[in-house]
């Protein structure tokens, strides 16, 4: 056995270690390739527990002869591949060229042998090397013994306990050694590379490949073969891969800059250029100050080409869904809310499209699925692509960021929070307007349940506000002041008449805001329609407040109360109550605890309405008749009678109610 020093400081060959591990399996690839291997396998051995605990690289290439072991492996960059550009007897192009590629199995193990055999003069001799990261510039050199086995290397790397290789596992490897090697696999058809059992094949996973041509810097113009990038993009999802620098025949040597990976489309970029052939490691890793002008140059062409497939590939699968008739928007979606929601919707389909039912009543549904989530809720958007579309954690991941960098879910869930609004008050404000309809509208199952859920109406801080449970006794007890035609709205499943059909009565609802320091209390009466608020109602309502707030439980407690008398229509006996100088209308009663409001429907649409112009100019909304029918049919017909129902789509179709 003969002992080899590699002229270089440890130091210098231990950096190898930290390189990828899929890097470093290239590379022993490559080293194979360059031998005129036919056929290159990576096998893993692996313990009874599945840990890997050796790999071996073999191939059928022409092998190590003895005087290359001994010459090759004595000083660092020194390779008999120096000052060639192709394998011997010319057969293919030459990857290597400095005498760094054997180093990179340092990022495997940390003990290596080659054991090679190689033909001289037409005998066959064996060559063993061997090295260990513990010595790693002794080298040790077997002498050569004749032999029968056929031409080849096996690179036997032994992996210590607890070294972490599931890179080399996970699905992604042979996807990413497959972006590696495509364009050497494609122009030598002959090859074939076996990774832990598989074949790898670059047509099976290759979609096209675009040769993009750059802006180029003036001094690379008059190169003899120019830098262009070669845009491989694959047929499924490829793991994030940073641009492949290449010769110009497409031959990977290294890569460079940040990983590439796009939720739309699948792809690897190659910047060729025959400038990169002869650089070695430490040069390639320098580009950035030697050709930083072809980089950005490069980088812009790239990103120009994604913008365009990005907007290709939506386009196919929109045209996709409007043949099967399922695209659930139509060229007169123009207004800005729905064509952001269209956008969106463009988006999210199209990232999903790989995760949506091929065909049929599933692949409808789910589209109808994604269109609502936008269309309501998209914070419910999530939920839809985990469960019923159960997309890839990247793809997910990939999905926020474009929705956080757009802000479209947030606009999306703005513009509909004002829509939904704006029909609402057109909806109910048609009901309330028109007599017949008024008076068959019941407060109790009815009217109640809808302005419960709208509480916005009496200001926005009050549309999250919560039910107060522990205000029922007080107010109950206080009640009847109120008359005895009110009822709290938690006693309402009590108000009932003799056919069982719910009773008219006069509800008040209530509802709390704040923390422990301070809080505010809503209380509201809602009259019913047929009834014109005067004196003695407006007076019960003061009689009550004032009740209320001097009641030992609420004595003294810094609370401030709001009470509100909501009517269709008040006398003009209390006009100068509720229209008193230097107070806003409708404010009948002002002390430090409590304040008491008198409101008409008409005031408190018209107030929402006020708020909400601004949004509905920017979303050139108008409250059709079809429109806020349509809305309040869907949204709240468990709450309206079926007569009701009809007789809201018998008045004056297509007729345009006005909004403020």
């Amino acid at each position: 056995m003969v002992e080899i020093f590699l002229e270089v400081g440890e130091a210098k060959i231990l950096q190898f270690a930290r390189r990828k591990s899929i890097s470093a399996i290239a590379e022993l690839i490559w080293n194979a390739l360059d031998a005129n291997a036919t056929k290159v396998s990576v096998e893993f051995e692996r313990s009874p527990l599945g840990a890997i605990e050796s790999l071996l690289v073999r191939d059928d290439g022409e092998g190590i002869s003895p005087r290359t072991a001994e010459e090759s492996f004595k000083t660092y960059g020194d390779t008999w591949k120096s000052g060639r550009g192709h394998t011997a007897n010319n057969q293919r192009i030459l990857h290597g060229s400095h005498g760094e590629g054997r180093l990179f199995a340092f990022a495997l193990g940390d003990n290596i042998v080659w054991d090679s055999v190689a033909e001289v003069d037409g005998n066959k001799f064996r060559t063993r090397i061997s090295v260990d990261r513990a010595k790693p510039t002794v080298w040790s050199v077997s002498p050569p013994a004749e032999t029968t086995a056929e031409t080849g290397t096996t690179v036997r790397i032994s992996v210590p306990q607890g070294k972490k290789l599931g890179a080399l596992e996970a699905s992604s490897a042979r996807t990413k050694l497959t972006a590696l090697l495509a364009f050497y696999l494609r122009a030598y058809p002959d090859v074939s590379i076996e990774y832990d059992g598989r074949l790898l094949d670059p047509d099976a996973l290759i979609s096209d490949v675009v040769n993009v041509s750059l802006d180029l810097p003036e001094e690379y113009q008059s190169d003899p073969v120019v830098p262009v990038v070669s845009i491989v993009e694959w047929k499924e999802r490829t793991p994030s891969q940073k641009m492949l620098l290449c010769d110009s025949a497409g031959i990977a040597l290294a890569e460079y800059g940040q990983e590439w990976s796009d939720p739309i489309v699948y792809f690897t970029p190659y910047l060729r250029s025959p400038r990169f052939k002869k650089l070695t490691s430490d040069e390639l890793h320098m580009l950035q100050m030697d050709h930083s002008a072809l980089l950005h140059a490069a980088d812009k062409a790239i990103r120009s080409y994604v913008r365009e497939r990005q907007q290709e590939i939506s386009g196919q699968i929109v045209r996709e869904l409007r043949e099967e008739g399922i695209y659930p928007y139509d060229d007169g979606d123009t207004g800005p809310t729905r064509l952001v929601e269209r956008q969106t919707f463009d988006l999210v389909v199209t990232v999903a499209r790989t995760a949506l039912p091929p065909k049929g009543a599933p692949r409808k549904l789910s589209v109808r699925l994604l269109q609502s989530a936008l269309e309501n809720e998209p914070s419910g958007l999530r939920e839809i692509l985990d469960q019923v579309l159960n997309i890839t954690d990247e793809e997910r991941e990939h999905l926020s960021k474009l929705l956080a960098q757009t802000e479209l879910s947030s606009v999306i869930s703005a513009a509909t929070t004002v829509t939904n609004r704006l029909n609402f008050i057109g909806g109910l404000r048609k009901i309330l307007s028109d007599k017949e309809l008024r008076l068959k509208l019941r407060e109790v199952d009815q009217l109640h349940p809808m302005v419960a859920q709208n509480l916005w109406l009496f200001g926005e801080e009050w549309d999250l506000a919560r039910t107060e449970v522990g205000l029922t006794s007080v107010l109950e007890s206080h009640l009847h002041l109120l008359g005895g035609d009110t009822a709290l709205e938690g006693k309402l499943d009590r108000v009932v008449r003799d056919d069982g059909r719910a009773g008219r009565v006069d509800i008040l609802l209530y509802r709390g805001i704040g923390g422990e320091n301070y809080s505010e209390r809503l209380v509201v009466e809602l009259k019913r329609p047929s009834i014109k608020v005067g004196r003695k109602e407006l007076e019960q309502v003061r009689d009550y407040a004032s009740a209320i707030v001097d009641d030992p439980q609420f004595r003294g407690v810094d609370v401030k109360w709001k009470f509100i008398l909501v009517t269709y229509d008040t006398h003009p006996e209390i006009k100068r109550s509720i229209r008193q100088h230097g107070r806003p209308p409708g404010l009948a009663d002002n002390q430090e605890e409590y304040e008491v409001w008198v409101k008409t429907w008409g005031e408190i649409f018209h107030t929402a309405e006020k708020k909400l112009s601004f949004f509905r100019d920017q979303l050139s909304y108008e409250a059709t008749e079809e429109r806020v029918t349509q809305y309040l049919r869907e949204s709240y017909s468990k709450y309206i009678p079926e007569d009701i129902r009809d007789d809201l789509l018998r008045r004056a179709p297509g007729e345009r109610l006005r909004i403020a």
